[in-house]
């Protein structure tokens, strides 16, 4: 059990973990232009990771379909105890919605394609490239929702999402699938050199931003989070992954991205709408530290009932 701990640590989360440190101890000593990060991340290399991961995996348009079920059931499922329970507590709406949002929506991007790659290879990225896809969906304009309801904006900033290129490199991404396609030899190169770079780019921004928000939370608050977010989110996955017959695979898969810290997507969009920012830093910066630990159990437990892509 133990070797078993200590090799996942090692071999999975340790690389994430240091190269995240790396670019908070740049950012500290040396700062970067965290905007330009996220925007290369958003424009460059994550939409050139979908496009790849999307065009060559093998899933299934059910288990597409039944993926994004397994996303963004337990979302629907575990929101409205979290707003009553807040309610009952006497919680103003901007903090209501800034633990609603920090609780459901996991960081699927520059934590958990990383750690999806490293933990399942390519075919853990393949899944985690349709998890960005459905999360990213859902934190623009769901998310969006919830936190213009709580200062009372318009659905400008939801209708930006199309903006984005990613929705348009996923389209792609299923047209060159399903055509059989074959790209022009320097277009492909191109793109899988950006897509390679978006791990450690991604992990970098992650840190940065990390170092930016650091500060003693109000653990009332942020305690509910965390657990929620790192302990509720993953076990009410699983029994929707076991419920849609996804076990072992992508099941397995899915439940390790629902495991995740905060997704920072979320304090963007409530600095946004000047939402409560800092229980919405909290959320992202402390689920993000905790995971070390909550993340490895998950993959421990994952390997003991032999949850793993076909390949493995």
């Amino acid at each position: 059990m133990l070797a078993t701990l200590a090799h996942i640590l090692s071999h999975i989360l340790a690389p994430v973990l240091a190269i995240t440190a790396a670019g908070a101890v740049v950012q500290r000593f040396k700062a970067m232009n965290v905007e330009s990060l996220v925007r290369l991340n958003l424009y460059l290399f994550v939409p050139a990771f979908l496009f790849v991961s999307v065009a060559e995996s093998k899933l299934t348009f059910t288990n597409i379909g039944l993926i994004g079920v397994a996303v963004l059931g337990p979302m629907a499922l575990l929101a409205m105890p979290i707003y009553f329970l807040l309610r009952a507590r006497k919680a103003s709406g901007n903090t209501i919605a800034a633990v609603v949002v920090g609780g459901l929506f996991f960081n699927a991007g520059n934590f958990g394609i990383p750690v999806a790659l490293l933990a399942f290879g390519a075919e853990g990225g393949a899944v985690e490239a349709l998890v960005v896809m459905y999360l990213n969906t859902t934190v623009f304009m769901i998310g969006y929702g919830v936190l213009s309801v709580a200062q009372g904006h318009g659905l400008r900033a939801a209708l930006g999402y199309f903006k984005l290129p990613m929705i348009y490199m996923i389209v792609a991404a299923f047209a060159v699938r399903q055509t059989g396609y074959v790209l022009p030899f320097w277009i492909d190169k191109a793109v899988h050199t950006v897509a390679e770079g978006m791990v450690p780019v991604a992990l970098i921004t992650l840190g940065a931003q990390l170092a930016m928000r650091a500060r003693w939370p109000r653990w009332p608050l942020i305690g509910p989070v965390m657990i929620i977010k790192l302990l509720v989110m993953p076990v009410v996955t699983a029994g929707l992954v076991y419920i849609l017959g996804l076990w072992p695979w992508p099941g397995a898969q899915l439940i390790l991205a629902a495991s995740g810290p905060t997704a920072v997507n979320t304090l963007l969009l409530t600095i946004e709408l000047d939402g409560d920012a800092e229980t919405a830093a909290d959320c992202v910066f402390w689920t993000t530290l905790a995971c070390a630990l909550t993340v490895t159990l998950t993959l421990w437990l994952l390997h003991l009932a032999g949850g793993a892509p076909p390949a493995l």
